[in-house]
């Protein structure tokens, strides 16, 4: 009887742990895109995916409220906030073609208008720590409310792409595009969520 009781408990205990490991959703699709080409996609709460084409044969991510889509939900939350590769694809910050679609590009971005401008509003004083009377709170500052703050994860992969025999220009390029977030977060029709491991990043407290 006690071996039972203890088996039992120990299903339990396995069952609650998976749970909460497991208590996100995710969503993915895939992209193609053409040189010069952009893409957009509703996520749900308000917010859009994006990739737009660059001036050089390349493209740039982000996520952004659809009333405000000048307002980048990813650039806030991820780190270096200078000189950061990690929402291009293609060329640039010292990257070339090749080597900047050789890694999944992971990045994290936030869920809603108040996290952001709480954030956002924190950027400035750690680009220009040496203008506040203590630079140190300043970084502390930023780092406590971008912890705090509720994301999502994304991850872009690069399953192929096509590049200019002549000028090695990108011409043509084939993504996955994957989506983790928090149970709360609503994904617009047409967006199927399965349950998902969590990243350990992800805020699970609920609003």
């Amino acid at each position: 009887m006690l071996r039972a009781i203890l088996i039992s408990a120990f299903v339990v205990a396995a069952m609650l742990s998976q749970a909460q490991v497991s208590s996100c959703n995710s969503v993915s699709f895939k992209v193609t895109l053409h040189v010069s080409e952009d893409f957009e996609k509703e996520l749900g709460g308000g917010l859009l995916f994006r990739i737009k084409s660059e001036k050089q044969p390349g493209w740039f991510v982000d996520i952004v409220p659809a009333e405000a889509t000048s307002r980048d939900y990813i650039y806030p939350v991820n780190l270096p906030l200078r000189f950061n590769p990690n929402q291009t694809l293609g060329p640039g910050y010292g990257e070339s073609v090749r080597s900047s679609l050789a890694y999944a590009h992971e990045m994290q971005f936030l869920l809603y208008k108040p996290d952001y401008d709480r954030v956002s509003s924190l950027v400035d004083n750690v680009l220009s720590s040496y203008q506040t009377s203590d630079p140190d709170k300043a970084l502390s500052d930023y780092a406590s409310a971008a912890r705090k703050a509720k994301k999502g994860m994304l991850k872009v992969t690069v399953s192929s792409y096509k590049t200019n025999n002549a000028t090695g220009a990108l011409v043509r390029i084939k993504l996955r595009v994957q989506i983790t977030t928090p149970l709360e977060f609503q994904y617009a029709p047409g967006l199927t969520p399965m349950p998902a491991t969590c990243p350990a990043d992800i805020d699970l407290s609920v609003r």
